[in-house]
């Protein structure tokens, strides 16, 4: 995580008035955020709110000493501190995260028609936010969670700066009481009121720290996986920048919610990586401020294990009016439709690619059937903006029309996001080893074509074995182990483990169950290992289709590349043909 700028705060003071400094943050944007879009509101904020910060430290009786990081990224999400300021103090290390505003007084209002303490601000278009003091806090508290800050433990402060805004003489908004507890935490410093508190939190900055370097080089705690890290604590949902998609959604949603004559059933349609799970956890916030008693339910065992002891979590017995179900295509029919039952509101999330097994039945067209006849109000929406591999929606096409629908198509890559083809599992394994620097996360994942012969033995013996190449799967219900260290881990990860998580680099091995005969991609149950694709009875189209969805989400875990190894050599060779872009990784 590299900040746009960092530079001292004396540095910062001499050059934030000047049109070049503006000039270089914009021009190193593209290189320090190439996933990101500089949008013109920011580069507004920059020119405006930047002054006016270097202008508050100028009115100190002495500027303050340390560094400041512009447009620091959260460890986890999409979402960036405007300013953290970082100095030494007489009590030890300081860390000030400053959230900057352009508001004035008269174009912020409540919002609402939603029921909540939401902000609306009335630019052009509006838009809705949290309190900056709430913003701030939030930061702070990813900080505090998710970074490793050394054994001097720095105290983390918080500011929001509204330098346009004059504050209302009785009744201010920002300072209702609804809001104090997020004011009494965090300092709300406007053009008339909190002047004299921000000295003194400024004048604790009296030189530099070598906590900055845990800033610059960070060491993370947790994995930026999204669905681990939430709780009430750590609000992430707040981390994430919301696409037009998911905003749209949350909008028809939330009058829904209020109607209290309606029953409503929601199904919310998107292919992997379209930020289904942000978007629910943006509903069970919602709802949470509403003293609703949501509930969260998702079939997924490595997903349960991680958010188990959080209290919004269900095991799908959820005594509760308002239901968020994520992974619905991991339910029965029956099931599904039986979560209906006595709720008020119900979301379901949905991608008809990605049920793993025959007996997980459920489709959006089943979900819809269930509501009709139990009386459900019903609407829909679809996500499509690729959040995921490198935001490639060509390259998501791709892996579909593959693994999917069997055809070979070509690819013509994205330099957002690398595809790479080993001509070993050892070249892959060396590839994602050298990758696995500081925060990265790197696994080889692999379908399910070998027994587990480790099972009752973990760490010990091998399951695969590739040519000299051996190793072996991640041990029985290690699913918090195998997820979350940064860094490269030696066991592979099966698709039980690995469905709803991420990582940054991610080797495929395609099995020996996934084949090229003539010209087309075409899968053989009998190499797959699985007892439980074995076992089933269903039909030998519907255990074809899951080894296809199986390595359609396999394919689809990484957020900046994959590295692919197909065992079948005609499929080997065929990977290495689709596109001068992928090229080949060498023993």
């Amino acid at each position: 995580m590299v900040a746009l700028a960092t530079m001292s705060i004396e540095e910062f003071c001499a050059a934030a008035d000047t049109p070049e400094f503006i000039d270089r943050l914009r021009s190193n944007f593209p290189s320090v955020f190439p996933n990101s879009e500089l949008s013109d509101p920011e580069l507004r904020s920059w020119r405006n709110s930047l002054p006016a910060l270097a202008a508050l430290f100028r009115r100190q009786e002495k500027i303050p000493q340390g560094h400041i990081l512009i447009e620091y990224p959260m460890p986890i999400g999409s979402s960036r501190a405007d300013c953290i300021l970082v100095g030494e103090g007489d009590a030890g290390p300081e860390i000030i995260v400053v959230e900057l505003k352009q508001w004035t007084q008269g174009s912020v209002t409540l919002w609402s028609d939603a029921g909540t303490s939401w902000l609306r601000v009335g630019s052009s278009p509006p838009y809705t936010t949290i309190h900056p003091c709430e913003q701030a806090s939030i930061y702070r508290s990813t900080l505090e969670h998710t970074l490793e800050l050394g054994e001097r433990k720095p105290t983390i402060s918080t500011l929001a700066y509204l330098h346009n805004y004059d504050e209302a003489h009785s009744n201010e908004l920002l300072r209702l009481d609804i809001y104090r507890p997020h004011t009494d935490g965090s300092l709300l410093l406007s053009k008339t009121v909190g002047e004299q508190a921000a000295t003194h939190l400024l004048s604790r900055l009296r030189k530099a720290s070598p906590v900055l370097k845990h800033l610059t080089s960070p060491q993370r705690r947790y994995s930026d996986s999204f669905i681990v890290n939430f709780s009430q604590k750590l609000n992430c949902s707040a981390l994430f920048k919301a696409t037009s998609g998911q905003v749209e959604a949350f909008r028809a949603i939330v009058p829904l919610i209020q109607d209290p004559g309606k029953k409503t059933c929601v199904i919310i349609r998107g292919l992997v990586g379209t930020g289904k799970t942000v978007l629910a956890m943006k509903l069970v916030q919602y709802l949470m401020q509403l003293g609703k008693n949501p509930k969260y339910y998702v079939k997924s065992a490595a997903i349960g294990q991680c958010i188990k002891d959080l209290e919004f979590a269900s095991d799908g017995r959820a005594d509760t009016q308002y239901l968020v179900v994520d992974e619905a295509h991991r339910l029965t029919k029956g099931k599904a439709g039986d979560l209906m039952k006595n709720k008020h509101v119900v979301v379901y999330f949905i991608d008809d690619c990605q049920w793993i097994s025959p007996t997980e039945t459920c489709r959006s067209a089943d979900i819809e059937q269930a509501a009709h006849k139990q009386d459900f109000h019903l609407i829909t929406h679809e996500l499509e903006k690729q959040l995921r591999c490198g935001e490639s929606k060509e390259y998501v096409d791709w892996v579909h029309d593959s693994v999917i629908q069997g055809s070979t198509p070509s690819y013509s890559g994205t330099t957002a996001f690398t595809v790479e083809v080993a001509d070993s599992p050892q070249a892959m394994e060396a590839d994602l080893r050298a990758r696995a620097t500081g925060n990265t996360t790197c696994r080889i994942v692999a379908g399910y074509c070998w027994d587990w012969k480790t099972e009752s033995t973990p760490g010990i013996g091998a399951d695969i074995h590739i040519g000299a190449w051996q190793a072996r799967w991640n041990r029985k219900m290690a699913f918090k182990a195998w997820n979350l260290p940064l860094g490269y881990h030696e066991e592979i990860g099966a698709i039980y483990t690995v469905q709803g998580f991420e990582y940054d680099h991610v080797g495929v091995i395609l099995g020996p169950d996934i084949v090229l005969r003539n010209g087309r991609i075409e899968i053989n149950p009998a190499c797959n290992a699985d007892k439980r694709l074995s076992n089933t009875r269903a039909e030998s189209a519907v255990r074809e289709q899951v080894i296809r969805n199986i390595y359609y989400v396999l394919l689809t875990r990484a957020k900046k590349g994959v590295v692919l190894y197909a065992v079948d050599p005609a499929l080997q060779a065929q990977l290495l043909t689709v596109h001068s872009r992928v090229h080949t990784l060498a023993t």
